[in-house]
């Protein structure tokens, strides 16, 4: 995944790469580059995900969506987005979007601008302006 943030001051490319995420920034007003930081993903690879059983894939799917198992990569993908235009804006984190509206977009996963402007957090504002590229990490399309 390749993701390319720009903001008022700094442009911030984002590349994952076997589970290990390179940031990369830039001072837009002097195209000069920034020192880059590696984060190695929290998941170890020897930590692979197992295959549902078919009985825990049915009982998932009867669960209420506050019982469903959560997809902690995702979120963390979402965390690392909010906090580079965060940087990128010159703004705290949470001014993009709390915690509590990341985890709910990856409880419901909005597939389309309409489905992400019903989660709690996302007005109008942040929909136009931060909508497009959560939806891309969200559904993968930066994979």
């Amino acid at each position: 995944m390749t993701l390319v943030v720009s903001g008022t001051k700094q442009e911030i490319i984002i590349t994952e790469e076997d589970g290990c995420f390179t940031i990369e920034m830039a001072d837009t007003a002097h195209k000069a580059p920034m020192p880059a930081a590696v984060l190695v993903s929290p998941v170890p690879a020897s930590a692979a995900v197992r295959e549902p059983v078919q009985e825990e894939e049915q009982a998932a799917d009867t669960l209420p969506p506050s019982l469903q198992p959560f997809d902690d990569a995702l979120y963390k993908r979402l965390v690392l987005l909010r906090k580079a235009l965060a940087t990128a804006n010159e703004v705290p984190p949470y001014l993009i979007f709390h915690d509590k509206t990341l985890r709910e977009m990856v409880d419901k996963m909005p597939t389309n601008m309409q489905d992400m402007g019903h989660i709690s957090g996302v007005g109008q504002a942040k929909l136009e302006k931060y909508g497009p590229v959560f939806l891309d990490v969200i559904n993968g399309a930066d994979a």
